[in-house]
């Protein structure tokens, strides 16, 4: 079965080559604008990912971390990437022993580097 991610960036040069990376891949892609695009597509189950790359600022200083506290309380079993300008500086935002739950890849990303993290995610998925 083809694992689904969904990307939110308000970048689009980064949306696009993210989306290519993953699709070349053999990955299935849902690319958002915005976290509040993406929170209201995980109401269709059909919608919704195996994993989510987020953006730490998209609308806001803080809209991905928003949206991620949302999202981790209602659905747990998404995995989740922070691709972000501002790496492990967002970690003191996160509960002590989150480093087994929460990854932080800084912008920009080697492609490599990027696809070994979602396989790696995706395995803890399936435990």
């Amino acid at each position: 079965m083809t694992a689904r991610i969904a990307h939110v960036d308000d970048d689009s040069d980064i949306r696009e080559a993210v989306e290519q990376i993953l699709r070349k891949n053999g990955y299935e892609v849902q690319s958002y604008v915005s976290m509040q695009d993406f929170i209201d597509s995980l109401q269709n189950d059909a919608n919704r990912p195996d994993l989510a790359i987020l953006d730490v600022m998209v609308e806001s200083m803080d809209a991905g971390l928003t949206a991620y506290a949302q999202i981790h309380k209602r659905y747990p079993q998404i995995q989740t990437i922070f691709l972000t300008s501002l790496g492990d500086m967002i970690r003191p935002y996160f509960e002590d022993g989150s480093h087994e739950w929460v990854c932080i890849m800084e912008k920009p990303v080697e492609p490599v580097s990027l696809l070994a993290t979602i396989n790696d995610r995706l395995k803890r998925r399936e435990k």
